[in-house]
Parts: C-alpha cells; sequence; structure tokens
C-alpha cells in the first residue's frame, strides 16, 4: 500500500472558524485556527465530539463545528506562529492552565520564544489589560502565558489545495525506433534495409541450384 493510500483512507476535518479543542475531560485546550484542519482518531468519543489530532496535540472538537472533506489537504496545521517573552525585561510565566493560581510549568526568560497555538480566554493578571491567554510550547513545555507579556506573530490564513494523488506507472516502449537523430534519415533507412534484404533470395538460388548435365 502506498502512502498516498494510507493517507487517502485518513477523514480530515476542516474548521471553518477558530475551533475549540477539548482535553478527555471535556475541558478547553484553545481555539485552533480556522482554515486548518484536524485529523480525526480512530478513538472513541462522546457524543456529538470527534476524536482529533492537530499536529502533535490530541484532544476532541465538536462534531457540528468541523466539516469533514474527501480529501488531503497540502497544509494541514499551522505551524509558523511564533510568540517571543515581551514584559519589561521580566521573565515570564508558562502556566499549566490561563488562571493566575494555575501551576507555573517554566519561567521564560525576557527573550525566550517559542511556537504559538492559538488563544484561549482566561484570568486578568493586568487590571483592564484583558482576559487572552495563548497556548504556546517553549523549552519542551506546553503551556498558557498571558498575552500582555509576549509579543504573537499573526496566523496565517491557510491556502487550502489538495496533495496530488499518485499517478501509476507508465510502461515504457523499449522497441528501438529509428530517427533522423540516429544518423539517417527515416526514409533512407527504410530503402537501405529493403535494399539489403532483396539480394538474400537470388544467392539462396544459385548456391543450392542443381547444376546441368552435360
Amino acid at each position: 500500500m502506498t502512502l498516498f493510500s494510507v493517507m487517502a483512507a485518513l477523514t480530515f476535518f476542516f474548521m471553518p472558524s477558530n475551533t475549540m479543542l477539548y482535553n478527555s475531560a471535556m475541558e478547553e485546550i484553545v481555539f485552533l485556527p480556522a482554515g486548518y484542519f484536524v485529523l480525526q482518531s480512530d478513538a472513541d468519543a462522546p457524543d456529538g465530539y470527534i476524536k482529533v489530532t492537530y499536529d502533535d496535540l490530541d484532544g476532541y472538537v465538536k462534531a457540528n463545528d468541523v466539516t469533514a472533506v474527501d480529501y488531503t489537504p497540502v497544509t494541514k496545521y499551522e505551524k509558523t506562529a511564533k510568540f517571543t517573552c515581551d514584559n519589561d525585561g521580566q521573565p515570564v510565566r508558562l502556566r499549566a492552565a490561563p488562571k493566575k493560581s494555575a501551576e507555573v510549568l517554566e519561567v521564560l526568560n525576557s527573550n525566550a520564544s517559542g511556537r504559538l497555538y492559538g488563544s484561549i480566554h482566561g484570568d486578568a493578571l493586568v487590571g483592564g489589560a484583558g482576559t487572552e491567554w495563548y497556548y504556546v510550547s517553549a523549552n519542551g513545555k506546553r503551556g498558557y502565558v498571558y498575552y500582555a507579556h509576549v509579543k504573537a506573530d499573526d496566523i496565517p490564513p491557510n491556502i487550502i489545495e489538495k496533495e496530488p494523488e499518485d499517478q501509476p506507472d507508465v510502461p515504457t516502449d523499449t522497441t528501438p525506433q529509428i530517427t533522423e537523430d540516429d544518423g539517417m534519415p527515416t526514409t533512407a533507412a527504410i530503402i537501405f534495409i529493403v535494399a539489403l534484404c532483396i539480394p538474400v533470395p537470388f544467392i539462396m538460388y544459385y548456391l543450392f541450384k542443381k547444376p546441368k548435365n552435360d
């Protein structure tokens, strides 16, 4: 079975809008970006949900939030968006949840950066500054950073293209062909071959002809 046939057997779901990814406890993880895809997992899911994979993230999405497609997209997941700490020279805390009280997984230095998956709402760490947090990966750990403490790339829109289908191998014709590139025009080559063949019957006739009795 080819790689394409394996991929074709998988089911991708398109996210027409920012789509919430949930963990196994049905707790919110992050809004995944619109225009990208999730891959359905074989694992069972609660009614109304689909077990999916988004690159290196596993979780669940609501079935009504996504649309199944009958092709394999070229760009399935967004992998280019980055965040960079920007907290007036102070370190930034990577937390296990978008809450003030959440466990601190890592203290990121003032110029640390990493991958940005998306955002979610949580506690406001700074009065009047908003409730947005980014779900990120840094130093091998995934967690949340408060949006006011970092700079984040805009997530680019996806250019939706289908992966090309494998084309069957075309048998190669190995029959020698006489062309003008072989050093002799085609018509001349045919005449030459015919001329070589004509004397053969005459030669055979004279070789095997019985001599006349005197």
